[in-house]
Formats: structure tokens, sequence, C-alpha cells
């Protein structure tokens, strides 16, 4: 496929989720399209985050967190200044039963690495600095905390035209044609991200963990959150008819997630009515939002991680996510058709780095 051509492909997917969710404006000239969903991911897209995983480690005893963020990445990792990325690692959704939030931010050309103790500070801190990296290569530092930044092949594997085809009819025709995805290509096969992994000695963390994940920004004259995510697609699936609640999910944290199920247990009883394979469907409906809302990733330390339809323990970056919460969503195993998982090292740094 000639580079045209692929840009072109992905201007367009941007656009049609753009509109999809909502969003009335003409879609920049970018070269990825997972998430971009507010004015501000787009304005600054070295702070939009594209995923979030926690995994246990290749090494006996660690635990690795890892984030993709910018989705114009190219040949090289882009990560933006004036801002900070942090990991939020909680003991529970509450978020008020302690935890610790490991942060990271561009001087030059390295990634200064913080820590602060519990998983909801205000918006913009950076906590105590515990170590310095340069892009793009390892460093241990005294606390046992091991890091790695650098642009990589995206590991994300799904069928975004399965999906925007899908949603399409979902929303706009009262329709639910799952046969939009029999085409299984895989989007994100040739895209790059910028990485940020962290793997951290489980003697430093709580049991059992909830994450997630934030961007944020001094803009102006305070600090804003740019983005936030746990689990894959709850805004381009799961809150995909409201643009109201998109807004309000990515500008906030967790603790304000309660109020946005109500949209969540809608859209997800539309698909579940329409496909009629379930009963109970309001029942149904209601447990997928209580399911994913506070919008966290639970993780037993220590265990092997697994993101699947009836099982969620943290999330590997060789998880197929998207049948995972597209079985979710319908209440029954079903498939993006997309498996192009050859791009998933399961050593140290876990991806496949951009020569």
């Amino acid at each position: 496929m000639s580079k045209t051509r692929e840009n072109s492909i992905k201007k367009a997917v941007l656009g049609t989720i753009l509109v999809t969710i909502g969003f009335n404006f003409s879609p920049p000239i970018v070269h990825a399209s997972h998430h971009f969903e507010s004015k501000l991911a787009q304005q600054h897209p070295k702070f939009d985050l594209t995923d979030m995983f926690v995994f246990n480690s290749d090494q006996r005893g660690y635990t690795s967190f890892m984030m993709d963020v910018n989705p114009t990445t190219k040949h090289k990792a882009e990560f933006g200044t004036n801002g900070v990325y942090s990991f939020h690692i909680a003991r529970d959704t509450s978020l008020s039963g302690g935890g610790l939030t490991i942060t990271a931010h561009l001087k030059g050309e390295q990634l200064v690495f913080g820590i602060i103790d519990g998983a909801n500070q205000a918006i913009g801190t950076k906590g105590k600095v515990f170590g310095k990296a340069t892009v793009g290569k390892p460093a241990k530092f005294k606390n046992g905390i091991k890091v790695w930044s650098g642009a990589a092949h995206d590991p994300f594997v799904g069928n975004s035209e399965g999906i925007i085809g899908f949603l399409t009819t979902l929303i706009g025709k009262g329709k639910l044609e799952l046969t939009k995805f029999n085409n299984g290509v895989d989007l994100f096969k040739d895209f790059k991200s910028s990485i940020i992994l962290i793997e951290v000695p489980n003697k430093m963390l709580p049991e059992s963990i909830q994450v997630y994940a934030t961007s944020a920004i001094y803009n102006i004259d305070q600090w804003v959150q740019v983005n936030r995510v746990a689990n894959p697609l709850v805004t381009h699936l799961f809150l995909a008819n409201n643009k109201t609640e998109v807004s309000e999910h990515v500008h906030h944290r967790p603790d304000s997630d309660l109020s946005r199920r109500y949209a969540i247990s809608g859209m997800v009883l539309r698909a579940v009515a329409l496909d009629g394979k379930k009963a109970n469907l309001v029942e149904y409906s209601d447990y997928v939002a209580e399911q994913l809302l506070p919008d966290m990733i639970a993780y037993k330390v220590g265990s092997r991680a697994e993101y699947r339809y009836g099982n969620i323990n943290g999330r590997k970056p060789s998880d197929d996510a998207m049948d995972a919460v597209l079985s979710l969503f319908m209440g029954r195993k079903v498939t993006d058709h997309a498996n192009t998982f050859n791009r998933h090292p399961n050593k140290f740094p876990y991806v496949v780095p951009v020569k």
C-alpha cells in the first residue's frame, strides 16, 4: 500500500470515529487514529494516551506498567513538554484506601520519574524525583524500578473499519450487524506509538491494585487533564453515542465515574436487545456498566495477567482486548477477526522498537 493511501485511510478512520461519537469538526492531519476524544487531545497529540497495560514482568517479583502515547509518532518517540504522564495505582476502586502514583515528565532528552503517595492526587502533581532516563535507553534506579521509553510498533490489534461500521448501523440505523467485522483488517499493524514502560518491584505495591493512567499539561495558567485510559474502548464503544459523557470521562478521574453508568448501560441495552440472545437485558446492561466504571483495571500482583471475556486480571500487550470488550458488549463471545499478534514479545520491553 502506498504511503499516500495509508495516510488517507488513517485520516478517514479518525474522521469517522469523531463523527460517530458526536464531534462536529474536521479532523486534523494525523498518522493514527486511536483516541483523539477531545479538542485538547487533538491540539496536544503528544499527551494523547492511546492505551494502558498492567501485567507480570518477565523478571520474577516485578509488575510492569505501560502506556502508549501520541498516535502521531513516526520514527522516534515524541513526548510533550510542560506536562506529566502518570500511572495511578490504587488499593481499591474508591481511591480512598491509599496507593501510589508514578509519574514521568520530559526534560530535554530525558524522562524524569517521580513517585507520590496516593492514587488520586491533584492534576499536574509530579512527586519526588527518583531517577532520570534518556529516551530510547533502559535504566534501573536505586529503588529497584526499571524503565524504558521509546518509539515502538503499536501493540494494539483491532478492526477499526469494523467497529466504525458496526457503530454506524447500531446508533444511526438501529440495526445490529456483526458482519461489519468480517474483513478482519488490523488497521494498527502499521502504526507507531511512543511508549513509557515502568517495572516496579512487587514489594512496593499492594497485593491487589486498581490501575489507570492520565496525562496533563500546564495550559496558560493552570494544569488540565488531557486524557485518561484504563479499560480499552470505553469511550469509542461503550460511550460512543454520548459526546458529553466522553468529554467528562477523559477530563476527570474515576471518582466521578458512577454518574456515567447510565450511558454505558443504555448503549449495551440497545445492542443486546437487538441481538435477542440474552435474557434479563436490563440486569445484564447494568452489570456491564458496573464492571467498567469506575474505569480502572484490576490486577492481583504477582499473578498471570489476562484480559479476556469472563476474566479481567490486568492486561498484557498480547491480549486480544477488542475481542474481550466486544464480547462483554454483546454478552456472548464474538470477534473482530483481526489477529495480527506478531509484534508482542514476552521479554522486556514487551514491544518491538522502531529501528
